[in-house]
C-alpha cells in the first residue's frame, strides 16, 4: 500500500482525525512500521510497486460477496454493484459502497469521503438502481469534507442501509448516522465515539538528537501565527479546544441529532454524545443501531427497501399523469 498520503495525514498539523485510539493506533503502525534494533528492515515491510487501490480492493472484495449471493436461494435475483453510473444494470440493482478502514477525503489508496460522495451521487442518478448499501468496517479519518458529505447524504431520494462489522466509530459514524437503517452484523461489533480529541506527536526530542536544532520568528503583525498549535505543543491546550476541537464536536452532534431522532432530545451530558462506545445492544438502546442482522438478512433488508422506493416513485409518476 503506498503511505505517503496516510504519513501526511498523520504528522501534518492541520489535519483533524475522527478515530478511535484503536484505529489510530493500528494506522501508525501502517504509516511507521517499527523497524528491529539491527536496523534491518523486515522484507515484508516493503510494499509493492504497483499496490492495489481502494477501487481494486472493493471490487475484489465484492466479486467474494457475489459468489455467496449467487449460492443463497434468497438472494438469486438481487444485485449488488460497483457500476453506479452503468446503463445496462437491471432494474432494482443495488449500489454498493464499501467503508473500510482508515477514512481520508481524497486517496486512491483508502476509502476517500469524495470519491464516495461521486459514487453515491451517480448512483441516485441511476434510475435501474433502488437503494444505497453501506458496507462498513472502519475506526474513523479525516474530519475534513465531512460537512459536505453530509449535505449531500441529506438530499439522497433513494434508501440508504448500512450493515457494519467490527467498527461503526467516529468519522464513520458521522457517515453512516445518514442511514434510514443502520444494522450491526454480531453483538460484539462497536459502534459510537461520537466526539473530538487531538492526539499528535512532538518531534522536537527527536530532531534534538539528530542536532537539529528548531528556530522560529514571527514578523510583529503575525503574532498569532501558529500560535493556537504552538501552545497545544506546549501545554496550554484551551485555545486549541475552543478554536477547533469544539466546533467540530457541534457540528458532529448535531448532524447524529439531526439524522437520528431518537438521540434528538438526547442530554449533551450522556455518554452517547461524550464520546463513549458501545457492543451492538447498547448501541441499540442509545438509538444508534436499528438492529443485529446476518449479511444475507441485510441485503434482503436493503432489497425489501428498494423495491418500496420503485412502488412508490411509480405511484407519484401514475397520479402525475392522473392529474
Amino acid at each position: 500500500m503506498n503511505k505517503t498520503n496516510l504519513r501526511q495525514i498523520l504528522i501534518s498539523k492541520n489535519s483533524q482525525l475522527l478515530i478511535t485510539a484503536e484505529g489510530l493506533a493500528s494506522m501508525m503502525m501502517e504509516a511507521f512500521p517499527v523497524i528491529p534494533p539491527s536496523g534491518n528492515v523486515p522484507v515484508s515491510l516493503f510494499f509493492n510497486e504497483k499496490p492495489p487501490t481502494y477501487k481494486e480492493n472493493v471490487t475484489q472484495a465484492l466479486n467474494a460477496i457475489q459468489k455467496r449471493i449467487k449460492a443463497t436461494s434468497e438472494l438469486k435475483d438481487i444485485n449488488l454493484t460497483t457500476e453506479f453510473d452503468s446503463p445496462e444494470l437491471a432494474e432494482g440493482s443495488i449500489a454498493y459502497h464499501r467503508i473500510w478502514g482508515i477514512i481520508t477525503a481524497s486517496s486512491k489508496w483508502y476509502f476517500s469521503s469524495k470519491q464516495f460522495e461521486a459514487d453515491l451521487l451517480n448512483a441516485e442518478a441511476n434510475p435501474a438502481i433502488s437503494c444505497h448499501f453501506i458496507h462498513a468496517n472502519s475506526p474513523g479519518g479525516e474530519a475534513w469534507y465531512m460537512d459536505r458529505l453530509s449535505q449531500t447524504m441529506k438530499s439522497l431520494q433513494k434508501p440508504v442501509i448500512t450493515l457494519y462489522e467490527q467498527y461503526n466509530c467516529s468519522a464513520c459514524y458521522y457517515i453512516t448516522c445518514h442511514s434510514d437503517y443502520i444494522i450491526a452484523l454480531t453483538d460484539n461489533d462497536f459502534v459510537g465515539c461520537i466526539g473530538t480529541m487531538v492526539d499528535t506527536y512532538d518531534f522536537d526530542g527527536y530532531f534534538d538528537k539528530l542536532g537539529i536544532k528548531h528556530i522560529q520568528a514571527r514578523a510583529h503583525q503575525s503574532d498569532l501565527k501558529n500560535k493556537k498549535f504552538y501552545n497545544l505543543k506546549n501545554d496550554k491546550p484551551e485555545q486549541y479546544i475552543t478554536d477547533v476541537l469544539d466546533p467540530l464536536t457541534a457540528q458532529f452532534i448535531s448532524e447524529v441529532r439531526e439524522c437520528r431522532k431518537c438521540i434528538t432530545e438526547t442530554p449533551d451530558e450522556d455518554p452517547v454524545l461524550r464520546g463513549e462506545v458501545y457492543y451492538t445492544h447498547e448501541g441499540i438502546e442509545k438509538g444508534l443501531v436499528d438492529g443485529c442482522m446476518t449479511f444475507i438478512e441485510a441485503v434482503m433488508k436493503a432489497a425489501e427497501m428498494g423495491s418500496s422506493f420503485l412502488k412508490t416513485q411509480e405511484q407519484k409518476k401514475n397520479a402525475l399523469n392522473y392529474l
